[in-house]
């Protein structure tokens, strides 16, 4: 699988995109990439007090998680995931 990273998330992880090995799914990689970068990510992925996303999109190829079983959504080996942190611009 793919990991790509934009704005601050890409700033954290000190790359635009990674290779992944295949996680089962959505809950599991973000744990896994919070173990490998650390609190920083993980503040900025969950919501406070929570291991709920907080202020992130997260896409599985090309489609929001919400669509696809939210934490639960199944990975495959092929996949792309996209994390976007919400930002605001005028």
């Amino acid at each position: 699988m793919k990991i790509l990273y934009f704005a601050y998330i890409r700033d954290i992880t000190g790359c635009k995109q990674e290779p992944w090995p295949a996680e089962p799914d959505m809950r599991t990689l973000l744990r896994s990439l919070c173990a490998k970068y650390g609190e920083t990510l993980r503040k900025k992925i969950y919501a406070p007090g929570s291991e709920e996303p907080g202020d992130v999109i997260l896409m599985v190829n090309g489609r929001h998680i919400e669509h696809l079983g939210g934490l639960d959504a199944a990975l495959v080996e092929n996949d792309t995931i996209h994390i976007f942190p919400m930002v605001a611009g005028g």
